[in-house]
């Protein structure tokens, strides 16, 4: 899995100065930021190659269109409407970073928390 370091640290320092509480996974072949449960956002890829991965909904996505760096997420070989992929100069300033991850918060804040679903427990072998 590879994508940028520097680029999680700038989304970190966000996440942190905007005051949420979030965990990192790595998925979709690269590092995912869980805010409420839910995937906020995301970066892939390393150096130029670098895209931000953004959930915004539906609704904000479309309206996002108009900016020659983002784009539907078509990664998984269908659209998908309610996430943007944004190109390395669409996030270059930190002012560009903060309106993606606010973007993405302000989406997330209309969601419920996700429910952590319980440990499974483990089978014991019956003694013979």
């Amino acid at each position: 899995m590879a994508f940028d370091q520097d680029m999680a640290a700038r989304i970190r320092m966000v996440l942190v100065t905007q005051d949420r509480d979030f965990e990192e996974r790595k998925m979709f072949g690269g590092l995912c930021f869980m805010v409420k449960g839910h995937m906020a956002v995301g970066v892939s890829g390393e150096g130029q190659g670098s895209e931000l991965m953004v959930r915004c909904g539906d609704i904000r996505a479309a309206s996002q269109l108009d900016n020659p760096y983002a784009r539907l997420c078509d990664f998984t070989g269908r659209i998908m409407k309610s996430i943007l992929l944004v190109e390395k100069g669409g996030f270059e300033t930190d002012e560009q970073l903060v309106h993606w991850v606010s973007l993405a918060l302000d989406f997330i804040d209309t969601e419920p928390p996700k429910k952590r679903k319980p440990a499974k427990k483990k089978k014991r072998l019956a003694k013979a």
